[in-house]
C-alpha cells in the first residue's frame, strides 16, 4: 500500500493518551497492551510518536 499524504504532519504525544482494557471473543487485553499496540501501529505510518517531554523540548 502506498502512503498517501495531504500535506499534514501529525504528532502523537503518547504519554498524553489514555485507553481502557478491551475484550474480544471473551479474551481480555490489558489497557497497557492496547496502548502500545495502537501507538506502535500508528508510529511512522500515520504520525510521529513522541513523549510530552520531548515534544516540549523540540517546540
Amino acid at each position: 500500500m502506498e502512503k498517501q499524504s495531504i500535506g499534514y504532519e501529525t504528532t502523537l504525544i503518547e504519554d498524553a493518551c489514555a485507553t481502557r482494557e478491551l475484550t474480544y471473543q471473551e479474551r481480555k487485553v490489558p489497557a497497557e497492551q492496547v496502548h502500545y499496540a495502537f501507538v506502535g501501529a500508528l508510529n511512522g505510518m500515520y504520525c510521529a510518536v513522541t513523549s510530552t517531554e520531548d515534544f516540549l523540548r523540540q517546540n
